[in-house]
């Protein structure tokens, strides 16, 4: 059974919330991998040790365990994602020089735009995190407000300019109007209490659907699935 590693080293809730998605898109395409999980904490030890080829060594310790590596930036939107470039030693450059050297095995892919276009793949599963039920999927009224807020293309919710709005403030734009339809007379300051944050994505991915629309609504998440797909033909 081949195992795959997921390496999100932005953010360990970017990881769970990465991971319970891969879990989903396996269970798709009825394949049998096992998933497993690198952290944020695992990424900034390595970088600053062994004189800078700490990541280097890590990476060769994961795949003797692992078939394969997959790290998972956030793109940010293009002006974000150029300056990093510029950065000898941002992330994303550090990254990819190790999969240069494992260009069979280690894969850099980049979430267009961020975590949060992957989630909205699903704005109906959004609805059923925040009513803690599954049978909102069900329901005329929650299936309406879903579908005036579903995006046929999630990466195209991107910020214009850097530190410009995203995928982040329309999912929680989007949280706010599901916790009003929740309670119509729920007040700003306690909407804004609930709406949501990045600690909530791991539980949003859990009542995400993965299928073939859903996968249709991001490239960055197509990409990604097929690490996955093309494990049916082995």
């Amino acid at each position: 059974m081949p195992n795959i590693l997921i390496w999100t080293p932005e953010s360990d809730f970017d990881s769970k919330a990465v991971c319970c998605i891969a879990e989903k898109i396996v269970k798709y395409y009825g394949v049998n991998i096992t998933i497993s999980e690198s952290t944020k904490k695992a990424f900034e030890r390595a970088i600053h040790s062994n004189k800078g080829e700490g990541l280097e060594k890590m990476v060769n310790i994961y795949l003797t365990s692992n078939d394969c590596i997959i790290f998972l930036l956030d793109s940010d939107g293009v002006q974000s994602q150029a300056q990093r470039r510029k950065e000898p030693n941002s992330l994303i450059n550090r990254i990819k020089r190790v999969v240069s050297r494992f260009p069979d095995r280690v894969h850099l892919i980049l979430i267009k735009q961020e975590l949060e276009a992957w989630l909205l793949v699903d704005v109906l599963g959004i609805c059923c995190y925040f009513t803690k039920n599954e049978n909102t999927r069900k329901k005329e009224d929650w299936v309406k407000l879903s579908k005036k807020y579903q995006t046929g293309d999630t990466q195209a919710i991107a910020e214009a300019e850097s530190g410009g709005r995203g995928a982040k403030e329309y999912l929680v734009n989007v949280s706010r109007q599901i916790l009003k339809k929740i309670n119509p007379k729920l007040k700003d300051r306690d909407a804004q209490k609930r709406q949501y944050t990045e600690s909530m994505s791991p539980k949003i991915a859990r009542y995400m659907e993965i299928d073939k629309e859903t996968l249709s609504r991001n490239e960055s998440l197509q990409e990604f699935a097929l690490y996955f797909e093309s494990q049916t033909s082995q």
